[in-house]
């Protein structure tokens, strides 16, 4: 059965009474008397041959026929109003329906604040957010406003506003890195699980670039997702290492449930676009929000959630030769064992603070650096060698850093006298030292 004109305004009057919950409040909207509007919804019903309303002196509740026919008069309205707002233009008032797609993610930490104070200020209009992750190369008639988070965006025929910078972070859960290792290069990763996103604007964008060549962790990644929320989540549980906008991570980073790594070989940008069609005037809803997003973003709000560097605590103590890179290093790795091993980690925090910053080809060869390989004499005269590992390297004849032993050997000299366990041994010589065998990048 086809609608009668008279059952299109049937609708639009019973729409706008819902939304107003009030006869009256319909009537000044519509510009037409009480009496108006409630003959057309009392028309509407009776070509319908359904009851839409109670109705009582002190308020309305629609019926259940009420309810189900009401999703389908709102679209009625907001398909008039999209009609009206394209063929106005250049109208001053924001009205109609706006259709936002945005990063689910991204959404739900920046975009709550942004979307209430716009639906605070122009009542008018109805938004209708989708979420993806998905990077259009053009809007279809379905979305007003993208809001996407990329670096090289194609020449899509888009106008585009640029919001903020976008640090990427290379991040994991404590419990993975304590379990598998910190990658301290990006060839490391060939020894990690991996997690990426599917979604990608170029072949170099989710790549590092070495001396060595292109590190690509999507190539190498054994868990790839399209929901960047999905990854945030599979990195907490300790799947693997993950590429994320800092946006998504900044509060999991914050409180340490993810840890950075790869920092100083981060050369990768992002930024925060929002798009919509060029080539006509678009509605005043789309001017109005862009406006909105333009003056919220003008300081990122993922900056104010970083945390301040903490600073370095000097202690008094042994002072050892360390290149910077070292330094850094042990620093991290702190870090990462200060819930379950606080002791050992504060005395490495300690030597690593005091350390002796040098070049690596001015570290003298006779101190034990990391990966130091060592002769140690015991009191019975029989020697040992062992090398110096991190936590998750150790082993049989491989000494942690963090245990005793290893405390005691970073930074120690030929000639050191070395508690373990009631014994003292003497280091006696130093087979293998990275800086002199011009590994010192290991």
């Amino acid at each position: 059965m086809r609608a009668t004109p008279d059952d299109i305004l049937g609708m639009a009057f019973f729409a706008r009474v819902v939304e107003a919950r009030s006869f009256s409040k319909a009537a000044r909207t519509l510009g037409v008397s009480k009496s108006a509007v409630s003959t057309r919804v009392a028309r509407l019903e009776q070509s319908l041959g359904v009851r839409l309303l109670h109705r009582t002196t002190r308020r309305l509740a629609l019926t259940a026929d009420g309810v189900r026919l009401y999703e389908l008069c709102a679209k009625v309205v907001a398909g008039a109003d999209e009609v009206t707002d394209v063929a106005a233009g250049a109208t001053t008032v924001p009205r109609g329906t706006l259709r936002v797609q945005a990063p689910p993610g991204f959404a739900q930490a920046y975009l709550t604040a942004p979307l209430g104070e716009f639906m605070r200020t122009h009542p008018s209009v109805r938004v209708d957010l989708r979420l993806s992750d998905h990077v259009p190369e053009r809007l279809s008639d379905e979305v007003d406003i993208a809001i996407v988070i990329a670096g090289r965006l194609s020449d899509s025929g888009l106008t585009t506003r640029k919001l903020g910078d976008v640090r990427v972070v290379v991040c994991a859960a404590p419990s993975y890195l304590r379990s598998r290792g910190v990658p301290f290069r990006p060839q490391d990763l060939v020894h990690h699980d991996c997690l990426s996103h599917t979604i990608r604007q170029a072949p170099d964008d989710l790549r590092f670039q070495t001396d060595e060549g292109a590190v690509s962790m999507t190539s190498l990644s054994r868990l790839l997702a399209d929901d960047a929320r999905f990854l945030r989540e599979a990195a907490l549980a300790g799947l693997g290492i993950a590429m994320l906008p800092e946006p998504l991570v900044v509060d999991e980073l914050a409180d340490g449930r993810l840890r950075r790594v790869l920092d100083d070989f981060q050369t990768i940008e992002l930024f925060v676009h929002a798009l919509h069609p060029h080539g006509r005037l678009p509605p005043a809803s789309v001017r109005a929000f862009m406006d909105l997003l333009v003056a919220r973003f003008r300081e990122a709000p993922w900056e104010a959630r970083r945390p301040a560097a903490a600073p370095v605590r000097r202690t008094k103590g042994r002072v050892m030769p360390v290149t910077e890179q070292d330094a850094r290093r042990l620093t991290a790795i702190a870090a990462l064992y200060e819930e379950i091993a606080p002791g050992p980690a504060a005395q490495l925090q300690g030597l690593a603070a005091r350390a002796k910053r040098l070049p690596a080809a001015k570290i003298p060869r006779t101190s034990v650096t990391m990966n130091s390989r060592v002769h140690l004499r015991d009191p019975d005269g029989s020697d040992r060698e062992l090398s110096l590992v991190y936590p998750w390297d150790a082993g049989r004849e491989r000494i942690s850093v963090l245990s005793e032993l290893g405390l005691d050997l970073l930074g120690a000299s030929v000639g050191a006298k070395i508690t373990e366990g009631g014994r003292t041994s003497t280091l006696r010589a130093i087979p293998y030292q990275p800086e002199a065998a011009g590994d010192h990048h290991l």
